[in-house]
C-alpha cells in the first residue's frame, strides 16, 4: 500500500504522523520544503502554473503515478495509527472508498460555494452548469463526500472515474477552483450508474485544515441580490429542486 500527499508551492508543513512499517509513503512537491520522516520526495513535474491545478492533478489522476493500490490524504492532515489499520481494510474490501461529507450539501449548495469563494467568474460557472447538466446527471442524485483522503486501486474504472473527476474541473478548457467535491459525484455517476462508491465516516480531523473553514464560511454568507439571481439561474439549469 502507499499513501501520497503533495505539497505544493511548500503551501504545508510536515505533521508529526504515525507511519506505519508495512506502508510506502510518497510526497510529491516542487518548491524546497523541509524533507522529514520516511518519505519518498519526488520533484514534480508541473504541468500548470497555477499551484492549485498542479495539487488537484495529482490527488485526481492517481493512476498516472501508481498501480499499487495507493490512498491520498491532504498534507496538513495527520496520519494517525488507526488511520492506517483503516486504510489497510478500505483497500482490502474496496476498489475505490470516499468519505462521507458532514455537511450533507447539495449539488446547488456546492456550486454557490464556488460562486461565493470568487475564483470562479459567474459566466464560466453557468457553462459549467450546462456540461453537467448535458451530462443526464441529475442534482437529486448528488452525495456530498470529502476527498481529502481517497483510497483507490488502479482498475479501469478507477482510470475513469479519474478521468471524469479531474475532467469536470474544466469547462471549455477553463478551469473552475473548489468544485471538486461535485465533480467527484458526477464523476460517481458517469462510471459506476447508482451502484454508490463505498462511503466511510472521517478519517482525519477537518479542523487542521484552514481551507475547510473557509469553505464553511462560505455557505453562510448572506445572500445578496446577484446571488439571488445566480442561484435562480443555475437552479434552472441543474434542475434542482433546492
Amino acid at each position: 500500500m502507499i499513501i501520497f500527499t503533495a505539497n505544493i508551492n511548500a503551501y504545508d508543513n510536515i505533521p508529526d504522523h504515525f507511519y506505519d512499517g508495512d506502508v510506502k509513503y510518497v510526497m510529491f512537491y516542487d518548491k524546497p520544503i523541509e524533507k522529514k520522516g520516511p518519505w519518498e520526495f519526488i520533484k514534480l513535474d508541473c504541468k500548470y502554473d497555477d499551484p492549485i491545478l498542479n495539487a488537484y492533478h495529482t490527488r485526481c489522476m492517481s493512476h498516472l503515478f501508481f498501480d499499487e493500490p495507493h490512498v491520498w490524504i491532504d498534507g496538513c492532515y495527520t496520519m494517525t495509527e488507526q488511520f492506517a489499520k483503516n486504510s489497510k481494510e478500505f483497500l482490502e474490501k474496496n476498489e475505490i472508498t470516499q468519505m462521507h461529507h458532514p455537511a450533507k450539501r447539495t449539488l446547488l449548495g456546492e456550486v454557490l460555494k464556488t460562486y461565493r469563494l470568487g475564483f470562479v467568474p459567474e459566466e464560466r460557472l453557468y457553462r459549467w452548469c450546462e456540461k453537467v447538466a448535458a451530462s443526464g446527471f441529475k442534482a437529486s442524485y448528488f452525495d456530498h463526500t470529502i476527498n481529502c483522503c481517497l483510497w483507490r486501486h488502479s482498475t479501469s474504472k478507477v482510470k475513469e472515474w479519474n478521468e471524469y473527476y479531474w475532467g469536470y474541473h474544466f469547462v471549455d478548457g477553463e478551469f473552475c477552483h473548489h468544485i471538486g467535491q461535485a465533480t467527484a459525484g458526477i464523476a460517481e455517476y458517469l462510471v459506476f450508474g447508482k451502484d454508490r462508491i463505498t462511503r466511510v465516516p472521517l478519517q482525519v480531523d477537518l479542523s487542521q485544515s484552514t481551507r475547510v473553514k473557509t469553505y464553511a464560511d462560505s455557505y453562510n454568507i448572506s445572500a445578496n441580490e446577484n446571488e439571488k439571481e445566480f442561484r435562480k439561474k443555475a437552479r434552472k439549469i441543474l434542475k434542482a429542486v433546492v
